[in-house]
């Protein structure tokens, strides 16, 4: 008994459903006014519903093309850098070759090397270049940067390599020349780009500004290469020698190109 009231139920149930259907595609293939109106209706319904979805859409797109758009600007900024780079370096390149055309040092050479490392906080403030002693690098070699100022010295060569001792290291020095009498003294230096003159007669006159070149009496420096600059003295009655500040001339934090004389 109960088998026959569930399948009359069921029945009744589908046939409710197939009539609606039935009569909605009847109503909705009938071309008058008010199955017009509510096909209208029926789809500023579904308009409104898919609403939602059209704007998770619209930001999933805008989301897409945001990270397009910033991993393509990301790849001009990084070409726009490399030109940049290859701007500045073609111009050091041209200042190297227009320093070793003007001004050589006969019979002297000049050999170009590229920094490839710095160590500015170690015991020893030095660099290492990409020239050693398959260029004919040896020990104890000037080493100048493109303006011609001096930098230092080689002190550890390899075959493709050396290390240069800078001269704004605390343990370095040179024997220098200065003033229009040609004084002669050693330049030490004590703090960054800050040195100082031992040995400077107190009688001969040295300026603020002068210049400071080596004095070639070392058999590692050659004559008359730039080494600083002097920023004051100070003359004490009490003593023979003169205390003079000095500036060093290049800049030792930003080295790229330099030249070994050899």
């Amino acid at each position: 008994m109960n088998f026959f009231r569930k399948f009359n139920f069921n029945k009744n149930i589908l046939s409710l459903i197939l009539t609606s259907f039935l009569s909605m595609v009847i109503f909705f293939s009938n071309e008058g006014s008010s199955s017009s109106k509510v096909k209208g209706s029926v789809i500023d319904v579904y308009s409104f519903l898919s609403k939602p979805k059209i704007w998770y859409k619209d930001i999933l797109v805008t989301k897409e093309e945001n990270q397009f758009l910033t991993k393509k600007n990301a790849q001009l900024s990084l070409l726009n850098a490399q030109y940049h780079n290859h701007v500045i370096e073609n111009e050091r390149l041209r200042d190297m070759l227009d320093f070793k055309k003007n001004r050589p040092f006969s019979p002297l050479s000049l050999k170009p090397a590229r920094v490839t490392n710095s160590s500015l906080s170690q015991s020893i403030e030095s660099i290492t270049i990409s020239v050693g002693a398959n260029d004919g690098i040896t020990n104890n070699l000037s080493v100048i940067d493109y303006n011609g100022y001096l930098i230092g010295k080689t002190i550890d060569v390899g075959d493709n390599s050396s290390k240069v001792q800078l001269i704004s290291d605390n343990n370095f020095s040179v024997s220098i020349k200065v003033g229009q009498n040609i004084s002669i003294g050693q330049f030490r230096s004590t703090y960054g780009k800050l040195g100082i003159l031992e040995g400077t007669i107190k009688t001969l006159g040295v300026e603020e500004n002068d210049i400071i070149y080596t004095s070639g009496v070392s058999e590692i420096y050659p004559a008359d290469i730039p080494v600083a600059k002097v920023l004051n003295t100070n003359k004490k009655k009490d003593r023979l020698f003169q205390d003079v500040a000095v500036e060093i001339l290049a800049d030792i934090r930003n080295l790229y190109y330099v030249f070994v004389i050899y």
